[in-house]
């Protein structure tokens, strides 16, 4: 006998999630509906996670408004394939309560002010409102997946947005911090006593960047351990591992992370270290942004629904006058439009459902 699978949905984020009934019995366990012969058993209704893979199964229609748009190519690792940009980024961290990106090659940390990267900081280029605000677009992050608004492009490194996080991050800028080549960080015995190994553990993430820093010092690097101790200068990080968007980029993939093995110089007596707890998280950057943000937009609907549009607005300004008899006149066009507009993406055959006592 075929048994029939009911599924659902909920949202959680920007994401959405599918279950299935789930029916539980004293007998065991069945993932779709129970037939004939177990309505006398005694089970509980339950929803799960599907439990198997059916192809072409699924089919989500929605209607949405957009925040922005973006062209269809980009340019990758400086070379230039359309009309946007394309930019990996190993990680974030929190500066100052607002969410900073942050981005390194084997040759150091990225400056955002220097070409193709400056494309984060290219104001309206590709804004048709007219507006000179910097926007990006995350893609591929565990997290931050989304439209934000650029706030500083800094030259080592780091990309601070308008995005609050409502997480504290701890970080040191100008610090006091001495390196030596067993790959350890450490007070640097200045005024202000840092004792690192008291906000890390092995496991976690540290981004280092600063002028007086060493081409392979700088970026992101996994903490292998700590040693703590009571006194400043032997409170240490120690790493293992750097992360680089690419290495060797003549033949390395641009769109990979590299990890490679930690490998300071001994340096001492510097005064102009940024160092900062970060997470690993791997994605990307797209750039050249269409938000929208005034009149001088076109909304990226198809132009038969635009007539519904200018329904809509007129039951606005109908409803603004209190003629609610013709507001309701605009409403019922501006459904009807859409409605039409909807069935007309159906695939297949309609069948009209016919009255068996009728005669003809």
């Amino acid at each position: 006998m075929a048994t029939s699978k009911e599924y659902a949905y909920y949202i959680k984020g920007n994401k959405v999630a599918i279950v299935q009934k789930d029916w539980t019995f004293s007998g065991g366990q069945t993932l779709s509906q129970p037939g004939l012969n177990d309505l006398g058993a005694q089970g509980a209704l339950l929803w799960k996670s599907p439990k198997e893979s059916i192809t072409d199964g699924l089919e989500l229609q929605y209607v949405y408004s957009p925040q922005y748009t973006l062209g269809a190519n980009y340019t990758i690792g400086g070379l230039n394939i359309g009309t946007g940009n394309k930019f990996f980024i190993n990680g974030w961290t929190v500066i100052g309560g607002y969410l900073t990106f942050l981005r390194s090659y084997d040759a150091g940390v990225t400056n955002w002010y220097t070409s193709p990267e400056n494309a984060v900081i290219s104001g309206s280029s590709g804004d048709t409102g007219g507006q000179s605000l910097d926007y990006i677009v995350v893609r591929g992050s565990e997290r931050w997946n989304g439209l934000h608004r650029v706030q500083t492009a800094g030259t080592d490194g780091q990309l601070i947005t308008y995005t609050k996080v409502n997480e504290v991050l701890p970080y040191w800028e100008d610090a006091d911090l001495d390196f030596n080549a067993d790959e350890e960080i450490f007070d640097g015995g200045g005024s202000t006593d840092v004792h690192l190994a008291d906000h890390f553990s092995a496991g976690d993430y540290v981004w280092i960047s600063g002028a007086d820093l060493q081409t392979q010092d700088h970026g992101l690097h996994k903490i292998s351990s700590v040693e703590t101790s009571i006194t400043d200068t032997s409170s240490k990080l120690i790493v293992d591992t750097r992360y680089v968007v690419s290495y060797n980029t003549q033949n390395a993939n641009l769109d990979e992370e590299y990890s490679l093995s930690a490998n300071f110089t001994a340096d001492s007596g510097m005064s102009t270290v940024n160092l900062y707890k970060a997470y690993r998280d791997f994605s990307y950057i797209l750039t050249d942004v269409n938000v929208l943000n005034d009149e001088s937009d076109e909304l990226d609907i198809p132009r038969y629904l635009a007539n519904g549009l200018v329904y809509y607005v007129k039951a606005k300004y109908a409803e603004d006058a209190g003629n609610i008899e013709m507001k309701e006149y605009f409403m019922r066009e501006f459904r009807r439009i859409t409605e039409k507009h909807q069935s007309a993406k159906k695939l297949g055959t309609y069948r009209a459902q016919g009255f068996d006592l009728l005669r003809t």
